[in-house]
């Protein structure tokens, strides 16, 4: 199409978009309505204007509302929407795989609803008779939308047990190394049980540290709509006497806000400082030798290592010192602390998200047994005081979602392959791996692992090549999908670089349930508050409809629809507020409504600790490890022999870092937290990335010296490479970060200046940089934390951002 009538077309479609959303004459300037509403960032009141959101204002029952919210606007008729279905020219007119490699270069096809879905549903149901599970990539990751009944993920799975089976993961890209070395060492995945309350914490704890986390940015978001009651615990800490430190790779918020003692540490070495820290501890007589002999197991063969029995190297505050860059006054200072005070340890997932990961989790576990606080109401550590967890619950009933479990009133139907298929698991992250090396065996937590191979690909409201390592690599293994089917409300990398794309409505724009957290205060109704759009239709509704196109559309509904199963979950609610004393309003008046409240809280869980039931008598509340203890030393980790993983917390050199050969070439390691103006890769493309962007990048902040040496001055566009990529960043100097680090939040959106090739990415994608490896043979989870780079000020040609841009777009072949 030439440029004239493309121009032209799109002209045509917006005016005819912008007339649907006002309802023509229908509705007038003077037609206001303010709606309430719920989503990942809060509670709200949209208010309305003609039809559509024009500003959102804060919902009282919301403790802390955040910033997020207020960009509900600009990403409900965001320019970025996928508006219609469409499938990429190359596949479209083969009617089936081709020419993968044109992904990111082909235009895009606008087709009606049923090409595209009739299209899916045969992809879909081609290689899963002909190949089996290990056919279709479903995992669909956590975080896109939410709902207790048209959440992409559980409804994208639901829809391919109906289909038989598919390639899940386990784990998460989060807490996966935490996930499987805890139950070894706890005997839970502790990273998701119920926290100890922060008001426990801030009653009884005289020392509090945050190692490697900050709530303060983590607690602004959540799985379920949030309340953000955890920010009241750390109000309360604050007032408190209790002693605050802060133990990471910069200042952040959470530290600058308690005006937090700090102990800055090289990335990646917590692990020698908590086991030096150990050693400290016992050569002085400080640790609490009966809570070890009681309470846990294999001290002895620990301590043989950090008196370096074997090795020869003692593992003392000097040792660590010159691996952390710490002093030996503080580290000491701070053990002991530690150890003579009530004390509690609040550890962040960042450190699991490294090489050797699992050990840091576990030396920090370690230290926690040595200072004998474990148990102790408000003491001990925690790994669970994010996404504003940690305040005192409700008395509520619990509410229920759809399930991916197939009822079995359909068994009869075509000898319902979900019975006889299994799914095929492969841990979390190593996909781009599976594409790779199908067939290839890996370790895992004990076991062998097949990767399989993968030919088709459903993703749901979820962006690989932000959240995934070695972005690079991931383009060059996304060629190997024959079918790549996204279902995603914007124009992300992942939808570019797709077969079909299925617009999907957002949480305002469809029916739906869900109940707040942390306290489980409100249960909430998600009505349509405006209509989808452009044709977006809920993920629901897509996957009923490719469910209908296999002749199993019943057995994914149950014949019921969205709204239907809402009222259905909240009657069982109600039930259960029955039998718990509480009277609810009828469904119809919940609806009308938007929501529903309880008030009480849960006394008897306010000063909640964990590990309590089991310091109080840990025979009969043995924890769920062989030993029924914490183990220091695993026997079962012994027995699988891996060298990258000992049976023990120890120190190993990560594959780069800045004690390794490889700095001397890349000497700034960079660190990729949280940003406080996203959900990981959500809103970047809204109005709100103004509020953080340097020159149009994700901004990178270095330390003063370390510009100062490369000619950087804030404001300035630079480069950040190593041999895996490269990308642009808008620099800003600050002291809050360390000399030869920089901090690269997660989540800018990915921007290749070529589409489908290895290029620079002008936005900033922080995982251009990243090493797809997996932590050891244990977890094989992610090590984006384990990344070295050069910074140098940018000298080339600065490129316009097209990552919030569509592709180019054609009414027909």
């Amino acid at each position: 199409m030439k440029r004239r009538n493309f121009l032209k077309a799109s002209v045509m479609a917006a005016t005819t978009l912008s007339a649907s959303r006002i309802e023509g004459v229908s509705q007038t300037i003077f037609d206001n309505k303010r709606v309430f509403g719920a989503n990942r960032f809060g509670l709200f009141w949209a208010n309305l204007n003609s039809g559509q959101v024009v500003s959102v204002d804060s919902f009282e029952g919301d403790k802390f509302p955040n910033t997020m919210n207020y960009s509900l606007p600009d990403v409900v008729q965001n320019e970025n929407r996928v508006l219609y279905p469409m499938v990429r020219k190359s596949y479209l007119k083969a009617k089936g795989p081709a020419k993968s490699e044109l992904r990111g270069k082909d235009e895009f096809v606008r087709v009606s609803w049923d090409v595209a879905l009739d299209l899916a549903a045969k992809a879909l149901k081609e290689n899963f008779d002909k190949y089996g599970s290990e056919a279709v990539y479903g995992e669909c990751y956590w975080w896109g939308g939410s709902g207790k009944v048209s959440w992409g993920r559980t409804v994208a799975h639901r829809m391919l047990k109906v289909l038989g089976g598919y390639v899940e993961e386990s784990g998460d890209y989060s807490t996966g190394a935490g996930l499987v070395i805890m139950p070894h060492v706890v005997g839970s995945s502790s990273v998701y049980d119920t926290p100890t309350k922060w008001r426990a914490i801030a009653k009884n704890a005289k020392n509090v540290v945050f190692w490697g986390t900050d709530p303060l940015v983590t607690g602004q978001i959540s799985w379920v709509p949030p309340t953000h009651d955890g920010y009241l615990g750390l109000q309360e800490l604050k007032k408190s006497d209790a002693k605050i430190y802060s133990v990471n790779v910069m200042v952040n918020e959470t530290a600058k806000y308690f005006g937090s003692q700090n102990l800055i540490v090289r990335p990646n070495t917590d692990t020698a400082m908590a086991i030096a820290m150990c050693h400290y501890l016992y050569t002085n007589n400080l640790y609490d030798a009966e809570f070890i002999k009681k309470y846990t197991v294999g001290f002895n063969k620990f301590k043989d290592y950090f008196m370096g029995k074997n090795d020869g190297v003692e593992k003392n505050l000097e040792w660590a010192s010159k691996i952390c860059g710490l002093d030996v006054k503080s580290m000491a200072d701070l053990a002991t602390k530690l150890a003579k005070e009530p004390s509690t340890i609040i550890i962040g997932r960042a450190l699991q998200r490294a090489d050797h990961g699992e050990l840091a989790f576990w030396s920090l576990v370690t230290l926690s047994a040595m200072l004998g606080h474990i148990g102790k109401e408000g003491l001990g550590f925690e790994y669970n005081l994010y996404y504003s967890n940690g305040a005192t619950d409700k008395i509520a009933p619990a509410l229920k979602g759809i399930s991916t479990r197939i009822s079995e009133k359909y068994d009869s139907v075509d000898n319902a392959p979900w019975r006889t298929t299994k799914n095929i698991t492969i841990p979390s992250s190593r996909s781009i791996q599976a594409l790779l090396n199908p067939g290839k065996e890996i370790d895992y937590d004990g076991v062998k692992i097949k990767l399989p191979h993968m030919r088709v690909a459903y993703m749901a409201s979820g962006s690989m090549f932000t959240r995934h390592q070695n972005v690079n690599n991931a383009v060059k293994a996304w060629r190997k999908f024959d079918t790549v089917i996204t279902a995603e409300p914007y124009w992300t990398s992942t939808a570019k670089l797709s077969d079909i794309v299925l617009p999907v409505a957002i949480e305002i724009e469809r029916d739906d349930i869900n109940q707040t957290a942390p306290t489980g205060e409100y249960i909430v109704a998600n009505r349509p508050i405006i209509e989808p759009m452009g044709e977006s239709r809920s993920d629901y509704w897509i996957c009923h409809e490719i469910c209908k196109r296999w002749g199993r559309g019943d057995v994914f509904s149950e014949g019921k629809t969205e709204k239907e199963w809402a009222k259905e979950f909240y009657e069982d609610a109600q039930a259960q507020a029955k039998n718990m004393g509480l009277n609810m309003p009828s469904f119809d008046e919940f609806w009308q409504v938007g929501y529903v409240q309880f008030k009480e809280d849960k006394k008897e869980s306010e000063y909640y600790t964990r590990f309590a039931d089991f310091r109080a008598d840990p025979a009969k509340n043995r924890l769920g490890t062989p030993s029924g203890k914490i183990e220091i030393y695993s026997p079962v980790i012994a027995k699988f022999g891996y060298d990258d993983c000992p049976a023990h917390p120890a120190w190993i050199e990560p594959f780069e870092w800045l004690g390794s050969d490889i700095a001397k070439k890349y000497p700034i390691h960079v660190v990729s937290p949280h940003s406080r103006y996203r959900l990981h890769s959500q809103l970047n493309n809204s109005i709100i990335r103004n509020f953080a962007e340097v020159s149009g990048r994700e901004p990178m902040l270095i330390n003063p010296k370390t510009a100062e040496i490369r000619g950087i001055k804030t404001g300035d566009i630079v480069r950040v490479f190593n041999d895996r990529g490269e990308i642009l960043a808008g620099a800003l100097l600050t002291d809050l970060v360390q000399e030869n680090v920089a901090i690269i939040c997660e989540g800018a959106w990915y921007d290749p200046e070529i589409w489908g090739e290895k290029s620079l990415c002008q936005h900033g994608c922080v995982n251009v940089l990243t090493n797809d490896k997996g932590t050891s043979k244990l977890a094989q989870s992610n090590t984006a934390h384990t990344t070295l780079a050069q910074v140098e000020k940018f000298k080339g040609k600065i490129l316009p951002i097209k990552a919030f841009s569509k592709p180019n777009i054609v009414q027909s072949l």
